[in-house]
């Protein structure tokens, strides 16, 4: 049976303040550090094989800290990286809706100038849900990652649509577990600290 442990990184700055991050570098605050630190320690019995994670920094800064309680190899996967916002990156987040309802578009076909669509952002989970199928077969696997790449892998394991998923709020160093039986993936539990 393989199970995913999907992890949101800790608080950053442009959290804090509302912006949209998307693929650029950003760190993460002192509050960020210590919600890294609270999810480390909730996890370290948690059994682990290995943790795959996005190499922006964030994502990274969180994952090597809950390997300190895990004798596992923390592996950097670009397709992790987080939903790429163009020319909306540092932005406040309410700017997409204004640029999405000038577009005309419906969210998962909106490509920010520069950027992608959420679509192919869900195209990256299922190249990685893939990944996970062939290469980490029966294994315990963390995934530290961002808010809507996340919600775009949930999107494929629950089978729902990319305007259903993109309700879910995912917060700050909390984690959410899957687990595939024969057929389907199964949600045991959400949003946990």
């Amino acid at each position: 049976m393989t199970e995913l442990i999907l992890v949101r990184h800790g608080q950053t700055i442009s959290n804090q303040k509302k912006l949209l991050q998307g693929q650029s570098n950003g760190v993460l605050t002192e509050e960020g550090k210590k919600q890294a630190c609270v999810l480390a320690y909730a996890l370290k019995e948690q059994s682990i094989d290995i943790i795959l994670t996005s190499p922006l920094i964030r994502a990274k800064d969180t994952a090597v800290e809950i390997a300190k309680f895990h004798q596992v190899e923390v592996i950097e996967n670009p397709v992790l990286c987080e939903w790429h916002c163009g020319i909306l990156d540092g932005q406040p987040a309410k700017e997409l809706a204004i640029a999405r309802d000038k577009a005309g578009l419906p969210l998962a076909d909106f490509r920010p100038d520069g950027g992608e669509t959420l679509r192919e952002v869900q195209a990256r989970a299922r190249q990685f849900l893939d990944e996970i199928n062939t290469k980490y077969s029966g294994l315990r696997v963390l995934v530290c990652s961002h808010g809507d790449f996340l919600r775009m892998l949930i999107s494929l394991l629950q089978n729902i649509s990319i305007e259903e998923a993109n309700e879910i709020y995912l917060e700050n160093a909390a984690f959410s577990t899957f687990i595939r039986d024969e057929n389907s993936w199964v949600n045991l539990d959400m949003n946990l600290h």
